[in-house]
């Protein structure tokens, strides 16, 4: 049975994430289909996620021309070391664990280099916001990136703080913990 007539823009979009509703992994939206089902890419998010492991960040990008997310590096370095990783003319959405410890605090970071094309920037508007929501799923603060300059990590661990509303200094002469 229908409940939207045929070219009604509503059942449209309905139909257009239509794959995001059954739990798929790929996703078609008003920017183009974006499909995040390598295997790889969970699984490095888990190993970032996993306080005992050393990998601290990963940076996802997409398969040439298409649509297709893959994992591009993982790293233990800070985020320094994750932006050496970014690429001036492509766009990457990365995860890093930004605060270690019982309570583990979280940065999705949305890159879009200043090389990018501009047809390419508006993909970010609608894929970045879905690889945030059922790609990275839990984070706590979100840094929509340019350059470097926008990953100063001294900036983005105040925003962190600022998000989790504690102190993560109390106790700690040398300031906030990252790393071992």
């Amino acid at each position: 049975r229908r409940f939207f007539k045929e070219g009604d823009w509503l059942a449209s979009q309905l139909m257009a994430n239509h794959t995001s509703l059954t739990g798929e992994a790929a996703v078609s939206s008003a920017g183009g289909e974006i499909d995040f089902s390598n295997p790889d890419i969970q699984e490095a998010l888990e190993i970032v996620r996993t306080p005992s492991s050393d990998k601290r960040w990963v940076v996802l990008g997409y398969e040439g021309n298409t649509g297709r997310l893959k994992v591009v590096e993982t790293g233990e370095g800070g985020l320094e070391d994750l932006a050496d990783e970014l690429s001036e003319g492509k766009i990457h959405y990365c995860l890093w664990r930004a605060i270690e410890g019982q309570a583990p605090k979280f940065v999705y970071i949305c890159w879009v280099g200043e090389g990018v094309p501009a047809v390419k920037k508006g993909l970010v508007n609608t894929h970045g916001h879905i690889v945030g929501k059922q790609v990275m799923k839990h984070f706590h603060v979100q840094i929509n990136a340019r350059d470097e300059d926008d990953l100063d990590e001294q900036s983005v661990l105040a925003k962190v703080k600022s998000a989790a509303g504690a102190d993560y200094d109390a106790g700690h002469p040398g300031g906030v913990i990252v790393g071992k």
